[in-house]
């Protein structure tokens, strides 16, 4: 049985977003619809999916895709726009979109082609990701972990800045409006997730910095953390 992941998508016209929505999830996709980028960006720090499906002419396309792959560097991006010139689908490729496809293209390709952006996302090492259905952390050795709610969203957290250390004050800053007690909380959360861990024979490539935060780091990765300031 195929495995298959989350699509967020930006449609052109809200119709023509359900409708692809609503195709997807007879996959066993799960969707989600954002009725503009600017909704869409708001809503990626706290949970990235593994593809992205942007309808409709982009003004922009290069810069707007430069910016998906900071806020969701391991999103896949399909890109569909019939009117689009040659052009501006190279333009679109060379940004970073994985794959242009035509207008009325059919349930049948849609699944194939996102199928196959979703399993080359998950190859090689550091392959570690969280599927969303069942809140569950999968890794690249096949080892998969429970999550709570909100070991899922520090996790999302970390998965959306890899290689740079977060600050334990920017993961719920709307929770709290002491910055000590947001801190506080997120230790809490990663100390229950170790010890989950530990009882399950996983070992987190998960990296505390003294002072400062934690970092998700790649399966096999021997560079030092940055600090991402901002996040």
């Amino acid at each position: 049985m195929w495995e298959r992941g989350s699509v967020f998508i930006v449609p052109s016209e809200n119709v023509a977003g359900w409708r692809l929505a609503a195709v997807l999830r007879q996959f066993q996709w799960e969707t989600r619809v954002f009725a503009s980028v600017d909704a869409l960006q708001e809503h990626l720090p706290d949970q990235a999916p593994d593809l992205l499906a942007l309808q409709g002419p982009r003004a922009g396309i290069a810069d707007l895709v430069g910016h998906l792959r900071h806020a969701a560097p391991g999103a896949r991006v399909v890109w569909q726009d019939g009117s689009a010139t040659a052009a501006e689908r190279a333009a679109a490729l060379d940004a970073g979109v994985d794959a242009c496809v035509p207008a009325g293209m059919e349930p049948l390709e849609w699944d194939a082609l996102l199928r196959s952006l979703y399993r080359r996302s998950r190859c090689g090492p550091g392959a570690w990701r969280v599927v969303a259905p069942g809140r569950v952390l999968v890794g690249p050795a096949g080892q998969r972990l429970p999550l709570t709610l909100r070991e899922r969203a520090v996790l999302m957290r970390l998965f959306n800045a890899p290689g740079y250390c977060l600050h334990r004050e920017n993961f719920f800053p709307a929770e709290t409006r002491d910055p000590l007690d947001g801190a506080r909380r997120v230790d809490v959360v990663v100390s229950r997730l170790r010890s989950k861990a530990r009882r399950f024979n996983i070992e987190l490539p998960l990296l505390a910095v003294r002072g400062w935060g934690y970092i998700l780091l790649p399966e096999g990765a021997g560079r030092a953390p940055s600090v991402a300031d901002g996040v």
